[in-house]
């Protein structure tokens, strides 16, 4: 099961959808100060939604500092510290932006999701409890509530936030495929199987589903699935060595060791160490027929 709490995650990259420039303001501010914040904001919008987060960044400390006590400049910049992997920095400003305005359901679940990000469930579950007490349920939130969960192995908790999740929104695919994975972590590869179908035809373009059904079809013993499944996710974009390694596990078991030594040989030589191992083990067994 160790193998499954590593690999079958849907990254918070797929679910980190909150709006930038969600709220209102804290305090009255004179109407030529309020237009150049809200242009500053709109501009901060604009360049991230075109990919250019540094100039979004930008924009959003230049309304930080025109207006300080301005929650949506400080999640504004929360939001964009996030999307390029500094969340230390990013957990400063949206902490800022709910210290502002505590009663905002999006800043205490944009805080949530950054702690979620930084490993931190525990600190991520008390604010997406807060977000629910001071604003109405969505899909979104129970489902990142639901991750917070299930990171603290608080399984039973998780299937309830996620089922609630698929009730609000039944045609969220990642919804149902984090279901999967507690369904997984419970070794209940049944219904694990079945969300993961389901979340296959929602959304074929996803391939963390195609990545996380092989591990289920592994851990059941259909190593012909498995393969195939994985194969996909590559197909799709997918490169981590993990699931080269796991898709040459399974190719082994298929007894195509030459895809087998393939994938090992390519995970071996991104890094991953394990793989060198059974590269060489697969190399050694050839060369001795």
């Amino acid at each position: 099961m160790n193998v499954i709490r590593r690999t079958i995650q849907l990254g918070l990259s797929l679910c980190f959808s909150l709006g930038l420039l969600v709220g209102c303001t804290t305090g009255p501010m004179q109407p030529r100060e309020q237009g150049a914040t809200l242009d500053l904001l709109a501009q901060c919008e604009a360049e991230f939604h075109r990919g250019h987060s540094d100039r979004a960044l930008e924009q959003a400390s230049e309304a930080i500092r025109l207006t300080p006590d301005r929650a949506e400049a400080w999640n504004a910049r929360g939001f964009v510290y996030a999307s390029q992997g500094l969340m230390g920095e990013a957990l400063n400003d949206l902490t800022k932006a709910v210290q502002l305005h505590p009663s905002n359901p999006s800043y205490q679940s944009n805080l949530g999701v950054a702690y979620l990000e930084s490993g931190k469930p525990d600190l991520a579950l008390i604010a997406f409890n807060r977000a629910l007490q001071v604003g109405s349920p969505s899909a979104l939130l129970f489902k990142h509530r639901g991750m917070a969960h299930r990171h603290l192995g608080k399984l039973k908790d998780a299937l309830h936030d996620f089922d609630a999740a698929a009730r609000l929104n039944g045609q969220d695919a990642t919804i149902y495929a984090s279901r999967a994975v507690v369904y997984a972590l419970q070794q209940d590869y049944r219904e694990a199987t079945r969300d993961l179908d389901h979340a296959a035809e929602l959304n074929g373009a996803i391939p963390e589903i195609y990545q996380s059904r092989g591990l289920v079809e592994m851990l059941a013993g259909r190593f012909d699935k498995a393969e195939k499944d994985f194969s996909r996710a590559i197909a799709l974009g997918a490169s981590d060595n993990l699931l080269l390694y796991n898709r040459g596990a399974a190719r082994s078991m298929v007894g195509d060791l030459v895809g087998a030594h393939e994938d090992y040989a390519r995970s071996c030589r991104n890094g991953y160490l394990p793989a060198c191992t059974f590269s060489q083990f697969i190399a050694q067994t050839a060369s001795a027929r």
